[in-house]
């Protein structure tokens, strides 16, 4: 190639290329031997064309090339040009092509990095953000370039962003860090700014990644900010906690220490406080933020409400064993002096802090205890329905709205299992039923046969009928099952499991019955349409048209960014009992548990609630049915 041609190429590049501000452009080839004369005067006018803003004469002319010369070795130059013009027409995906074909026929071309840069670019134009970056993250690791790769890397950055990946962009950017000073604290100033913009999952994700220095620190610092403006003290003095103990030498120190003496007074300023005793760390974590979710929600409907009467809220983890338990009911109960308690959520944990509430005389309002126990305590309240309750229900709706008489039960072998399966039979019996059989399976298992073959067999003995044999070799025998329905007390993933089996093994016809464990949509994915027509029972619905419980789901959707469980439902309304009680003049633990004694149909987010003088809850539950994917209330 002689110089002229070079100078051409060099232009072209230069008025094509979509380069972004401050980013290096691609280097320049190194000019190839001259082609034959009929070819350097082509490739030379279609050059010219180019640098002379003539796209259309130069396309042209490139395209005259490839058909004049198919088999040319400067075909690279010719795909590069043609790909150039496509970029400025914005035909992005046509550019795509031509670079992949300097790529893919000229790997060794003096163009293959400026083609890899370009073809970067043109999928960032198509919005194809990871095919840019494994582009540009190619690029950057062949290039031997310090100044190249860090703009590549500058770039590489700005798609993480369009993909709206802060955590992945901060990472990119401190791939950068290392060099001079200067350099250092314009790289920590940039990420400074993402962690600014980051939402509290990012955060968490970038302490995870980072755990002993920067940026993790200044996440950290960051998160505990973002928990604080929100009035979640738990969350700011649990992360200020954690950096003192990952940082004891850093800098920050005294204004963390500061920080937390700061959330301290926050909290104590309240003229009430309400405690709460939830687990969150541990397997059981989820648990409790869904239960805090609710409680933070009755909070800030409450807020404005009685201005005069400011109520606070003190968050202790229980961290699922009986010293973190004490040690947290304790403090709420000597240091906070809160005069209500929300939690804990199991039962053994209520029966556990019982005594300690009952001396201080302080209500200990459970959202989720389920399970009965047998001591009788004054300030203990029930704000969750029963196992018993489930059972009487569901027993209900299957006797008398479907005029079932007869049932097996499948459960699993643990105490929940164990449980539901009493209390359905003793319903069944007070309603005029009858138990064909019963059987258990491990909590762990996948394979339900056994137990399926059993109940088919104890049902053979009494009122099930098996049809004649078959014709052909292979076939089912007809089974025609003489129980009407199942009662299956499983989590959604075992029955999803269970629903298939039973129809394999021809036991169909039947009405499957359950408990709130049913309750996800994971059931669907699961169970598929094995599980269509199966009827539960539950505390919380939340499609109901009940006007406090739309408020309630949309609030919370809005707040949370997800959809509220039955914990976070029952959370609510147990807070809004507690707020209620306030604002009706209750001002200490004695009269928080009289006037929720005395409460009414309430109207709350898991529909009309009242209680009993003794405490227990008074509360009808929702019968729904498993119906083409979707969940209908049927009572």
């Amino acid at each position: 190639m002689g110089p002229w041609i070079f100078s051409a190429a060099l232009l072209l590049s230069a008025i094509l290329s979509p380069m972004p501000a401050g980013a290096q452009g691609p280097p320049a080839p190194t000019p190839a031997p001259a082609p034959k004369s009929e070819e350097q005067d082509l490739l030379a006018r279609a050059n010219a064309a180019a640098a002379a803003g003539d796209l259309e004469q130069a396309d042209l002319t490139y395209h005259l090339f490839l058909t004049s010369y198919p088999k040319s070795p400067f075909r690279d130059q010719v795909y590069f040009g043609l790909a150039q013009i496509d970029q400025q027409q914005q035909n992005y995906a046509d550019a795509v092509s031509l670079y992949q074909n300097v790529l893919n026929e000229f790997p060794d071309s003096s163009l293959s990095g400026p083609a890899r840069h370009q073809l970067g670019e043109s999928y960032i134009s198509l919005g194809q953000y990871d095919s840019a970056i494994s582009a540009l993250e190619l690029e950057r690791n062949l290039t031997r370039d310090p100044a190249s790769r860090d703009a590549l890397t500058d770039r590489i950055v700005d798609v993480y962003l369009l993909k709206k990946d802060r955590v992945q962009a901060v990472i990119e950017l401190q791939k950068q860090a290392g060099g001079r000073d200067e350099a250092n604290r314009a790289i920590e100033d940039r990420i400074q700014q993402l962690l600014d913009q980051s939402s509290k999952g990012e955060l968490e994700e970038l302490v995870r990644r980072f755990p002993k220095g920067f940026p993790g620190d200044a996440a950290l610092l960051r998160l505990a900010d973002l928990h604080e403006s929100a009035r979640e003290y738990f969350e700011a003095d649990r992360e200020l906690r954690r950096f003192l103990s990952i940082y004891p030498k850093h800098r920050a120190v005294p204004a963390v220490r500061s920080k937390i003496l700061s959330i301290r007074q926050i909290e104590m300023s309240h003229r009430y406080l309400i405690g709460a005793l939830l687990p969150m760390s541990g397997r059981l974590k989820p648990f409790g933020q869904q239960v805090l979710n609710g409680i933070r929600l009755a909070m800030d409907s409450g807020t404005g409400v009685a201005p005069e009467k400011s109520v606070g809220l003190v968050v202790e983890d229980t961290e699922e064993n009986a010293s973190a338990l004490q040690g947290g009911l304790e403090e709420l109960l000597r240091e906070y002096r809160v005069i209500a308690i929300i939690g804990p959520l199991l039962s053994r944990q209520v029966v556990a802090a019982a005594p300690r509430s009952e001396s201080y005389r302080v209500p200990l309002l459970t959202p989720s205890a389920s399970e009965q126990w047998s001591k009788s305590w004054k300030y203990v309240i029930r704000n969750s329905i029963t196992n018993r309750q489930q059972a009487r229900e569901i027993v209900d709706y299957a006797v008398n709205t479907l005029n079932e008489k007869r049932f097996c039960i499948l459960f699993s072998n643990d105490a929940y299992g164990g449980e539901m399966m009493s209390a359905f039979t003793e319903e069944v019996a007070k309603f005029g039923g009858e138990i064909i059989a019963r059987a258990s399976y491990d909590p762990d298992a996948t394979d339900f046969g056994p137990q399926i073959k059993y109940l088919k067999e104890a049902d053979l003995a009494k009122y099930g009928v098996l049809g004649p044999p078959p014709e052909q070799k292979g076939e089912i025998r007809e089974y025609k099952p003489g129980f009407d329905g199942i009662f299956i007390p499983g989590d959604y993933d075992q029955v999803g499991l269970i629903a298939p089996q039973l129809a394999f093994y021809n036991v169909q016809g039947v009405t499957l019955l359950g408990t709130n464990g049913w309750d996800s949509p994971d059931l669907f994915r699961i169970g598929g349409k094995y599980v269509d027509g199966g009827i539960f029972v539950d505390g919380f619905y939340p499609a109901s048209s009940d006007p406090a419980v739309k408020s309630f789901v949309g609030r919370y959707r809005n707040r949370f960014g997800e959809e509220p469980s039955l914990l976070a439902a029952q959370a609510y309304d147990t807070a809004s009992l507690v707020l209620r009680s306030i604002q009706l003049g209750a001002s200490s633990g004695e009269t928080i548990r009289e006037s929720v004694s005395r409460i009414q149909n309430f109207s709350g987010a898991t529909g009309p609630i009242s209680f009993t003088p003794d405490g227990d809850l008074v509360k009808r539950l929702y019968v729904i049915q498993v119906k083409d994917g979707k969940f209908i209330q049927v009572k």
